[in-house]
């Protein structure tokens, strides 16, 4: 008996060290990244007066993103729900159905910034009024002349690689705001020097952060809302920790891994585990174009229903240079003469 035990706690030696299997594999993003889409596509098709699985979640985007007031927690399609698609269609560009259609099912599953297109009367994160292309937060506010010379430092409750690539990309973002405008942003370094001790209270506060992170507005993880900022004279902007930023999209992920290595760990009760380094991600998201983004809504620019402009609220790819509407927004709002 004792002998078979020896034997039987050898060969399961061996069979972990010679043949280990990866330690916990890491999660799947791409499962998460696009069950909402799936849900839209089940949608595909579906007007006025029909119920199908998945209409309470289109009912709920439509209200977080300031489309939808109030609606019944049910699969019914009802009217409100189809004027509210339409307005949708209308601000996106697309034809105004009123039902889900290809195009619709496309824009609505892109990545996109967590801050609504239109008014819905709740904080300051989700008061938008349109005018013309561009738009404000609802009662227009701005930072006040005696503050133009901003401050920044970072504190995330999540951590991210190469603090030294965000800042970089952030810093890039800032000086495009500051060549179309009189403001500039100076980040107060985290060390406790003569500097930080007298700017104990930065004007803006970035971060990285994961699902609840005390603000009141959760992100939903990889794929969906990448980020969103308070209007001016708030100055919190959140980047979502589960999307996989980058600074060179079709290159290195910031989160992508860098050092970790391929060694070999020992679990208790299982045995000796290769640590795999995380799997390279589907889609990158440049952290440059969304910092320009959420920079403009710091400002006081609400999204901007013009494609190709920075305000514009969906990730679509790269976009580092401020359109006109994006400059004539910025000079509306402050009433810069020949700054543009």
């Amino acid at each position: 008996m004792a002998l078979n035990l020896l034997k039987f706690s050898i060969l399961l030696f061996l069979f972990f060290v010679v043949k280990p299997s990866p330690i916990v594999e890491p999660r799947s993003i791409k499962a998460i990244k696009y069950s909402f889409t799936k849900t839209l596509e089940n949608l595909r098709g579906i007007k006025r007066g029909q119920r199908v699985r998945g209409m309470i979640e289109l009912k709920s985007y439509l209200k977080r993103f300031g489309y939808l007031n109030n609606y019944s927690h049910n699969n019914h399609f009802d009217e409100s729900v189809e004027i509210a698609l339409k307005e949708y269609q209308v601000f996106h560009h697309l034809r105004a159905t009123g039902h889900m259609d290809v195009e619709t099912i496309r824009k609505m599953s892109l990545p996109r910034c967590g801050v609504p297109d239109f008014v819905t009367p709740h904080d300051n994160l989700k008061e938008l009024e349109i005018l013309a292309n561009y738009s404000f937060f609802q009662g227009s506010p701005k930072w006040e002349e005696s503050k133009r010379a901003l401050t920044y430092k970072f504190v995330s409750s999540a951590n991210v690689f190469r603090m030294d690539l965000v800042r970089y990309a952030v810093k890039n973002a800032f000086q495009s705001w500051s060549k179309v405008s009189d403001f500039t942003f100076t980040e107060i370094p985290f060390e406790n020097n003569i500097y930080s001790y007298f700017n104990l209270n930065p004007n803006i506060v970035i971060g990285f952060h994961r699902r609840k992170h005390g603000d009141g507005h959760p992100f939903d993880g990889p794929g969906r809302v990448l980020a969103h900022t308070f209007a001016p004279q708030d100055g919190r902007l959140h980047f979502d920790a589960d999307e996989s930023w980058s600074t060179d999209p079709g290159g290195q992920s910031i989160g992508s891994g860098e050092g970790v290595s391929w060694d070999w760990v020992w679990v208790w009760g299982q045995g000796w585990r290769r640590r795999l380094p995380p799997r390279s991600r589907n889609r990158e998201i440049d952290l440059e174009t969304v910092t320009l983004h959420e920079v403009g809504h710091l400002l006081g620019l609400g999204h901007s229903n013009v494609p190709g402009s920075v305000m514009y609220p969906s990730y679509e790819g790269v976009r580092r240079n401020l359109s006109q509407d994006d400059k004539d927004g910025i000079t509306a709002l402050y009433g810069y003469q020949n700054k543009t």
